[in-house]
This record gives C-alpha cells, sequence and structure tokens, in this order.
C-alpha cells in the first residue's frame, strides 16, 4: 500500500488540484445552463456534468502533458541527434563527480624519523644559544669565584637554560678584601637578566623568575635584598657595577658584548 505522502505533495496539488477545482466549477455552471434549457431535468443535469468535466480533463490533459512532450519530440527530430546528443553528454558530464585523489599513508618509520629530525634541530638550535652563556659565565664571575665554585655555577646555569623553573644550589663567591673589587647587588641583577634576554622572557624567564634564581644562587650576598625588589630593578644603572646590562640585538642574540 502506497504510503498517503507519496500520493499528496505539492507536485499532485498543483498539477491535479488546482485545473480539477476549475473543471468542477465549469462543469457546475455548464450542466446549470443546460438542465435548465431542457426544464431543469436532474437527469440531464447529471449527464451534462460529468460530460463537461470529462472534455475538460481530456482538454487540460491534452494541451499542458501530452501536447508540450509531443511538440519536444518533433523538434528533437528537426534539430537532429548532434544537438540532443551533446546537450545529454554535457548533463552527464555534470552528473560525473571527480574522484578525491589519495595518497600513500605515511609509515610508522617515516613519522617517527620526522619526529627525531624535528627534535634534533631544535635542540642544535638551544645548544647554539647556551654555549655563548656559559662561556659568558666563566667570563665575567671567574675574577669573584674559585674555580670549583665557578663549575658549580656554570652546571646550575645550564640546567636553568634547560628549565626556567629550576632550583639552583648556592654557591659562593671567594674572599675579597678591597671592596671595590667586591661584586655589589647592581652586578647580580645585570648578570641575571643579561642570561635571560639571551633566553627569552616569552619562554618563561620572567623577572620574578629572574629574582628567585639569583637570590637562590647566592643567598648569603642577596640576603638583605627582597625578590620584589630585584625584580623590579633588574635593569636599573645599567653601566654601574663590574657587570653591565648587555642588551642583545636582533642580529646578534647569541652574542655578549664584553
Amino acid at each position: 500500500m502506497r504510503n498517503l505522502t507519496t500520493i499528496i505533495n505539492k507536485e499532485t496539488c498543483l498539477f491535479y488540484g488546482l485545473p480539477g477545482t476549475a473543471i468542477l466549477a465549469v462543469s457546475l455552471i455548464l450542466s446549470c445552463k443546460v438542465g435548465n434549457d431542457f426544464g431543469g431535468s436532474t437527469f440531464v443535469n447529471t449527464v451534462s456534468f460529468f460530460g463537461c468535466n470529462a472534455l475538460l480533463w481530456l482538454l487540460y490533459l491534452v494541451l499542458f502533458q501530452y501536447l508540450p512532450v509531443d511538440l519536444m519530440r518533433v523538434w528533437s527530430s528537426k534539430t537532429g541527434p548532434n544537438v540532443t546528443e551533446a546537450v545529454g553528454t554535457r548533463i552527464a558530464k555534470e552528473q560525473v563527480k571527480h574522484p578525491v585523489a589519495t595518497v600513500q599513508p605515511m609509515t610508522a618509520e617515516e613519522y617517527k624519523a620526522h619526529c627525531v629530525e624535528f627534535e634534533r634541530k631544535k635542540q642544535e638550535e638551544h645548544q647554539r644559544l647556551v654555549n655563548p652563556i656559559i662561556d659568558y659565565v666563566g667570563r665575567v664571575m671567574s675574577p669573584f669565584m674559585e674555580e670549583n665554585e665557578l663549575d658549580l655555577l656554570r652546571n646550575e646555569i645550564r640546567a636553568w637554560c634547560d628549565n626556567p623553573n629550576h632550583e639552583p644550589k648556592p654557591v659562593k663567591l671567594k674572599t675579597i678584601h678591597d671592596y671595590k673589587d667586591k661584586l655589589k647587588t647592581v652586578s647580580f641583577k645585570h648578570f641575571i637578566w643579561n642570561i635571560a634576554a639571551r633566553l627569552g622572557f616569552e619562554n618563561g624567564y620572567s623577572g620574578k623568575i629572574q629574582a628567585d634564581f639569583i637570590k637562590s644562587l647566592f643567598p648569603n650576598e642577596l640576603k638583605d635584598v627582597e625578590s620584589k625588589s630585584l625584580e623590579r630593578s633588574l635593569t636599573c644603572s645599567p653601566d654601574d657595577g663590574h657587570i653591565k646590562l648587555d642588551r642583545p640585538k636582533h642580529t646578534d642574540n647569541y652574542i655578549f658584548h664584553f
């Protein structure tokens, strides 16, 4: 049994419903007129109604369904088969969907090789930055530290280069009797800022991280200075102290200016 929704739809109503209503109205009018001419006979009214209805439906189907199809067939035969075939070919091409190109899946070995290569290049780039920093630490701190303590400092700085949250072990400065040759607070601030500027503030080496790190490295020398005070004044007095402030340039981020 056909579904009712497949019978009553928009196309069926437009094709049969509206014309049917008009045909019914015209049939009623004509049957009433014919019946009056024959004295109002019910039989004449009935026969004339169904007759008019059938004739009008026949006329509607001929004019709006069968005749247009026949006219199109005659027109197609006159224009020739080439035109019809061309139209059919164009429609067929429009209906054909182009296949989506696919690629071969990457093998597990290729995937791992690409990841390893990426990590290798990243480590090489990081090492290019770390080497000048370790060299800088040795150059500027050698006059103020014993050799073994300097090695400890270089190791702590090396670990800090890999992890900004590294908690360092404290190191000691060697005993210097001449007050003018001692490192002052401003030198410690410049020292740690010069390194952090190369590592990149956006990479986690913020002012607070710098202040906490340098205070942990030299707890005795900076015991009277609060971390917040260090953080606020890391770049103050850039030309004071034994260690000057060294701002890197965009073209020589790996270079320290002694």
